[in-house]
């Protein structure tokens, strides 16, 4: 499905939000990049993952995962390991994968396919890290669906919303939505005068976003003509309905300019800060409250969208339907929408 809508008036619609209910459901049965494998060491650190404890670390030359602490007595077994206590894990473009469900329903066909990264080699250490945002994953991912939000919490890096022209379109599969944004004419920002040294006060921009309901992990790419730009994918893992983990990595070989590759990814916390002064207010309007009505524009037709896939994948887990449907090896090259050289041979994976 793809849908576009143009810039136009004011006017907001009353859309009802009863069965938008985030933080409610677990969805299973995914790959969560809970750790940057560099970093990982013989000590080993807890993630979480809808609550669930998991602990990972390096065994000489190979990376666990387990329900239990190394050093403890007992060997635990759980739904999601197997009889050992392991969790399925793959290491994969520079951090380590955990799958959250059934170990038998367990595939490397199920990882996303991240063109800008390589599949079998880390990322310099400049350019990954990690933030927290103090809400339930779905916020964050509606909140990353909203590219017009760029203007208004970013507009320090991303320029004002004045434009000559604003398009934004949208396509979906069952696991999956895409958003890109098309602009005509936007001013040019503080940060790409002041630091990248852009002299043109107008160019035009390409945003793009893309997320994996399950999972929460998402890529984003703003694509300027006069400015270098890099693509960023974040894990927006849920540890609870109060808390995501954020682990980040820059695609910096998709720019030339070696001082932007370094200094660009240094902004991260600024933006996530700024994103989090949004989203934590409104976690507690969401949880343990009685449904009300959202106020929203066509601009949000991405997020609307985003909670029908979700709810859809909601319904279909609480009937015990745990598989990844057809469509999710259909439709554009994620190379070709975020315009990134992919860096792999790797065909389009079926995530």
């Amino acid at each position: 499905m793809v849908i576009e809508a143009k810039r136009a008036s004011n006017g907001s619609s009353q859309l009802a939000s009863a069965e938008w209910r985030p933080g409610e459901f677990s969805l299973r049965d995914a790959w969560f990049p809970v750790a940057h494998e560099p970093a990982l060491g013989r000590d080993a650190v807890l993630r979480i993952i809808h609550g669930e404890r998991i602990f990972v670390w390096r065994d000489g030359q190979e990376v666990r995962a387990t329900a239990y602490h190394p050093n403890a007595n007992g060997r635990p077994a759980t739904f999601f390991t197997d009889q050992t206590g392991h969790y399925p894990s793959i290491v994969r473009y520079g951090h380590v994968w955990v799958w959250y469900g059934d170990p038998a329903n367990a595939h490397p066909d199920f990882l996303p396919d991240i063109p800008f990264l390589h599949a079998q080699k880390a990322q310099p250490a400049y350019a990954y890290g990690t933030n927290f945002f103090h809400c339930t994953y779905e916020l964050v991912l509606e909140n990353i669906l909203d590219l017009t939000h760029i203007d208004f919490i970013h507009g320090n890096f991303s320029g004002e919303s004045d434009s000559d022209e604003d398009t934004i379109r949208f396509e979906s599969t069952s696991e999956t939505v895409t958003m890109i944004r098309t602009i005509r004419g936007k001013p040019t920002s503080t940060y790409q005068r002041e630091v990248l040294g852009v002299e043109a006060l107008r160019q035009d921009m390409t945003a793009f976003t893309h997320v994996f309901i399950r999972s929460g992990v998402c890529f984003l790419h703003s694509h300027s003509s006069e400015a270098p730009s890099i693509p960023l994918m974040q894990s927006n893992t849920p540890e609870s309905t109060a808390l995501t983990r954020a682990n980040f990595v820059f695609g910096v070989q998709q720019t030339t300019n070696r001082q932007y590759a370094r200094d660009w990814p240094k902004t991260a916390p600024i933006i996530a800060q700024q994103d989090e002064s949004v989203l934590n207010p409104q976690n507690p309007r969401y949880l343990g409250q009685s449904p009300r009505p959202d106020c929203s524009t066509r601009f949000d037709a991405a997020g609307l969208h985003f909670r029908r896939r979700y709810n859809d994948l909601v319904e279909r887990q609480k009937n015990g339907d745990f598989d990844y449907a057809p469509d999710i090896a259909e439709g554009s090259d994620l190379a070709e929408i975020l315009q990134v050289k992919r860096l792999d041979n790797r065909t389009r994976a079926a995530a």
